[in-house]
This record gives structure tokens, sequence and C-alpha cells, in this order.
């Protein structure tokens, strides 16, 4: 049975009305609370060849991987020899020899490391496997600064992998995350009181889409947040591989109005989840949230705020990798909202976190702190 805090007064924020930090009211010590599955990435040590010879002035930052980016999710107990045969040849095979360096992913653990990074008081909210990867994560996560109190422990069931390869210059993603800890996530170790301490929750439709279990869970943290007063950040981060266009459709167009927000999507989920292809729009035909980011890779963003929106390109930087690009630009809008910064320099600031992110390998090999952003949009205001 979920513990659903007693006392608390339900706060509503939505669109259409004025908002500002000081109505979160009270003592919030947790900036941002983020709940999902973290996953151990494996990327193989060859440089990408389509990155060779980038510039500053050849290529702007992604800030949504979707366009370099496509899953396929194979675990060990569904892949067969037919699934191996045509995957080798959908793909660039990798050489049986080749080392492999290992990365810490799950989108919502990168956005509460980015975030923590920048400056934040976070927490992450899962469940991870008694395994060395699960332990892995628990240094992590402690040595970054963030709560882990939070974070459940599993004897049966293992911490998710990832991992990744290239083919024609994007990356493939291959998920063995199949049943794993955070699927089995234990509603009744969590006290949704805890909800009235934190500023902002965070979670994604991958945090719902892992299992029933971590649906149902994600869904009475989203309406406990809003009962105790606290704002719901949510990526739509749309998986094809753990649930149909349909059912995600479906269940996001029933939260997202009432419970969230900070809306973040990309345009390639917009038009995949029939919500078009113009993101001005998307306030129209999704109402609610007070926020909406759309990432739209090498294009940029746009942003729209409560009584305004503004596009804006992605900087050029030497782009190494994509991955985790649109999590950083979660981490850094939430940072700049917390700081209460217009909305320009709000987009402007998530942007910068995310170009940064894109010049190193993995998700969180160049998280910058705030200092370092703010130096990156110095040197960018220079230039310009």
């Amino acid at each position: 049975m979920l513990n659903k805090g007693k006392g608390s007064k339900a706060k509503e924020y939505r669109a259409g009305t004025a908002f500002s930090l000081g109505q979160l009211g009270g003592k919030r010590p947790i900036d941002i609370l983020s709940y999902g599955e973290p996953l151990v990435g494996f990327y193989p040590m060859v440089q990408n060849p389509a990155m060779r010879g980038n510039s500053p002035d050849q290529d702007s930052a992604s800030v949504a991987p979707s366009r370099e980016a496509y899953s396929s999710e194979v675990t060990p107990a569904d892949a067969n020899s037919r699934d191996i045969d045509s995957r080798r040849t959908a793909m660039q095979g990798i050489p049986f020899k080749i080392p492999w360096v290992a990365t810490w992913g799950g989108d919502t653990s990168n956005v509460v490391l980015a975030a923590s990074k920048l400056g934040l008081s976070c927490a992450y909210l899962s469940r991870v496997g008694e395994d060395p990867f699960g332990e892995g994560f628990l240094s992590l996560w402690e040595a970054s600064g963030i709560r882990t109190d939070f974070v459940q422990k599993d004897s049966h069931h293992p911490t998710g992998l990832y991992f990744v390869s290239f083919h024609r210059g994007k990356h493939v993603l291959s998920y063995y995350r199949k049943d794993s800890a955070a699927a089995h996530i234990d509603p009744g170790e969590f006290d949704l009181s805890v909800l009235s301490s934190v500023k902002i929750l965070h979670l994604s439709g991958i945090s719902l889409a892992i299992s029933p279990e971590a649906r149902d869970f994600g869904i009475s943290l989203m309406e406990a947040a809003r009962e105790n007063g606290a704002l719901v950040s949510f990526d739509t981060n749309y998986r094809p591989s753990l649930w149909n266009k349909e059912e995600a459709r479906k269940l996001l167009e029933e939260i997202i109005p009432r419970n969230v927000h900070i809306l973040a999507t990309t345009d390639e989920e917009m038009e995949s989840l029939g919500w078009g292809n113009n993101p001005e729009d998307l306030p129209t035909r999704l109402p609610g949230p007070l926020y909406y980011l759309i990432k739209m890779g090498a294009k940029g963003a746009y942003v729209r705020g409560q009584e305004e929106g503004v596009f804006l390109p992605s900087f050029p930087v030497p782009v190494v990798d994509t991955v985790g690009a649109g999590d950083a630009f979660d981490a850094g809008f939430l940072r700049a909202l917390l700081r209460s910064l217009p909305l320009t320099e709000a987009a402007r600031y998530a942007s910068a976190v995310a170009a940064l992110v894109c010049t190193g390998q993995g998700p969180l090999e160049k998280q910058p702190t705030h200092d370092e952003v703010e130096a990156f949009l110095s040197r960018q205001g220079k230039k310009g």
C-alpha cells in the first residue's frame, strides 16, 4: 500500500495562471527528486567515423539525440539466432576483439547528475540490483552529492545495461533492461509525504513504460507531488521498444494536462505521438503545463513559458556524442527555473548545458559545472 502523506494541501499551478517560485512555499531542501531507471552503458573504444574531423564551425550540438540514434531492444531472454542474423545485416558489426568502456546512464539519472553538478540539491528514487553495477551507481550518486536513501536494493533482479554501436554514423542502442530491478520498484518502501520537501519531481516516459508496477508508482508520485505543492517535470522520452504508440499517447494525454508543469519532448516524438510537427502548436494540442521544452536536434529548441515562446538555435561545438544531451537540457532548464531566470535566458542556459555534454563521450564525461556554463555563454556572447 502506498504511503500517502497526511495533512498536505493541494496547490494547482496550471497554464494560464501566474506562477512564481515563491508559491512553492515552506522549507523544501530537495531541489529535484528524480525517479526512473539507471542503466550502465558500454561503448566500443573506437571513434565514430561520422564524428571524425568535426570542428566548431562544422557541427551544432544536438539537444535531442533522437536524430542521431535509434534503439534496438534485445535481451538475453528473447534474443535468438534469427534476431541476431537480421541485426548483422542491419548494422555495422563490432570487431570481436574490440575493448569496451563503461559509462553510467539512464535518462532520469543523467538529469539528476547534471543538476547536482550545476549546484542543485538532488535525490534519486529507483531500485538497483545487488550487483557491481548497482553498487557502482550508488557510489557515483553519493560521490556526486545526490541523496540515495530513496534507492532500493533488489537481490533477485539485475541493474539494466545498454550497449552502443554505430551504423552509418548513427548510434545503435541495444538495451538489456528486461526484468531489471527498476522495473520491480516497491511503492511500499517510499513515503509519499517526502514530496512536501521537494521543489521539483522529475520523471519520464521511460520511468512509466518499463513495467506496470513502475507506471502505477510513477503516476502516484505525480499525483502526490501535485497534492504536496511540488512541481512535476516530465520528459516524454518515448521508446517504441517499451510500449506502443497508441498506449503511450493515450496515457500521456491523460496524465500530462492534469499533473505536469514542465513538459519536455522532441519534435520527432511530437510527430510520432500524433501531436503535429509545429512546436508552437503543442500548448494548444496538449494544454496544462506551465512550460514546454521542445528539443529539435541540431536545429535547436523551442521553449514556451506562461507568456511567451522562444526559438533558440543550437550552439556550434565539436560534437563527439549526443547521448544524454536532451537530459542535460532538462537539467539546465530546471536549474535556470529554480534560479528565476527569464525564459530566454533559461532556454539559452539549457542549450549551453546540452552543447557542452555533446563534446564528450557518453552522458556524463562533459557534464558541466555552473561556472563552466557561464564561461561558455560568455564566449558565445563575444562571438556574437
